[in-house]
């Protein structure tokens, strides 16, 4: 049976190449230049999910006040590239993000640089179809001597103080997407196959969906919880149909994927991850977005002894966020993985928060305030409560840094020193092209 689904799945994937794109730089524009011609990006970006991939639309900012006055913008670079864009249907987004952290146990801290590239090449639209190319290649390398996983237990948590390490080496280099999309009937109807990425395309949230953006904590800026939370690139394929005030989507793909390549071999195998999801999407009388989604996730065995990181199981999540203003978000989510299943140590998780997008009249800066609960598969352990608040200044159109603090406090069940409380603070930075 299961060599019977990989033959049906493997006749959906299409091999893909990508080519490589040339940085270019955000000009600054009048408020409504940059609201018409960011529009238009938007229109060319398509149905990309919300959250790390919104990226790519947001190369021009419709209100442009930096903290420091944006002097340097190649202007004739952010002209070629929105002709590229317009003309051959090329578009790409380089961010470079480094940061620190230190904890207030054992005087350890954590350092690393992450770099991500996107790259999608739109083959060819018109009213009623659209086909593109989408590549997302990660790059990860880790300075200080603790990695991510090992600087985290060292400050006695169960979670991460960022979504993803290094682990257990101190690089780590993956093509995290490089898939084929088809939209139909309107568009209503949206095929992918290739390379997915099951964090970033099931149960996310653009206020939880990445740690060199918004919060770090791995429960509020990941998928910690869910089943294929570490395991969540593989080959497979996904459809989605727009249901008029929502949508309902299905996607399967590879178990069990080697995560640092695109594992051909390990698909072949016929050990599967099947997700489904209904969104809602509301907009408030003044025209503000809401989005509510339910996703269940199966996961088939990946290995011959049932232990908690292979059996098969069920994964459920839920999501809400709600815009307010242009000015205020709320959200929140809670994950659970059952049925035996269980990814990275943790069988629930859930969070909630405020960002603020616009605070103290500087259009481009983010206040985020959030809470986090995750409660261990193991009994011998502790739960675990935390708050992290960030601050992102947008520094010049293109840079901008974060001082970050996070609180811990494990509660209830077993562990140890269950009044004792852990403290992170952090510095990020990053760099867009």
């Amino acid at each position: 049976m299961r060599r019977e689904r990989a033959s049906v799945i493997a006749s959906l994937w299409v091999f893909l190449t990508c080519a490589n794109g040339i940085a270019a730089e955000t000009e600054i524009l009048d408020a409504t230049t940059a609201t018409s011609r960011n529009f238009e990006l938007k229109e060319a970006v398509g149905e990309l999910p919300e959250g790390r991939f919104e990226r790519l639309t947001d190369k021009l900012f419709p209100i442009s006040r930096p903290h420091i006055a944006g002097d340097i913008s190649f202007k004739k670079l952010s002209d070629w590239e929105r002709r590229v864009s317009a003309e051959q249907g090329f578009d790409y987004a380089f961010i470079n993000a480094p940061l620190f952290q230190a904890g207030s146990e054992n005087s350890e801290n954590y350092a690393d640089n992450e770099m991500n590239l996107y790259l999608q090449w739109r083959i060819g639209e018109d009213s009623q179809t659209k086909s593109r190319i989408f590549f997302w290649g990660t790059y990860v390398q880790t300075f200080s001597s603790l990695p991510n996983g090992t600087f985290s237990q060292s400050q006695d948590l169960i979670t991460s103080t960022i979504s993803a390490g290094t682990d257990p080496n101190k690089s780590f280099v993956a093509p995290s997407a490089l898939w084929w999309e088809q939209n139909f009937f309107n568009r209503g109807l949206t095929y992918r196959a290739g390379q997915l990425f099951a964090n970033s395309l099931w149960a996310n949230n653009r206020y939880t969906a990445d740690d060199r953006q918004g919060f770090m904590n791995s429960v509020l800026s990941s998928s910690v919880g869910l089943p294929w939370s570490d395991r969540p690139r593989g080959l497979g394929g996904m459809v989605r149909k727009s249901i008029g005030i929502g949508y309902l989507s299905f996607g399967i793909q590879d178990a069990k994927a080697e995560q640092d390549t695109i594992d051909f071999s390990s698909f072949t195998d016929g050990d599967f991850l099947y997700t489904t999801e209904v969104d809602l999407s509301r907009n408030l009388d003044t025209g503000e977005e809401g989005k509510y989604k339910l996703t269940l996730g199966y996961m088939d065995s990946t290995g011959t002894g049932r232990t908690a990181a292979t059996a098969s199981g069920w994964g459920l999540a839920l999501s809400a966020r709600q815009d307010f203003a242009n000015r205020m978000g709320l959200f929140a989510q809670f994950r659970r993985s059952m049925n035996n299943r269980v990814a990275q140590g943790i069988e629930t998780s859930a969070n909630a928060g405020v960002v603020f997008n616009e605070p103290f009249g500087w259009p481009d800066d983010e206040l985020g305030i959030g809470l986090l609960y995750a409660n261990p598969s193991d009994n011998k352990l502790n739960n675990e409560l935390g708050a992290e608040v960030y601050y992102r200044l947008q520094m010049t159109h293109r840079f901008d840094l974060s001082p970050d603090i996070q609180y811990y406090r494990p509660t209830g069940r077993g562990g140890s020193d269950s009044d004792s409380s852990t403290v992170v603070i952090g510095l990020r930075l990053r760099y867009i092209l």
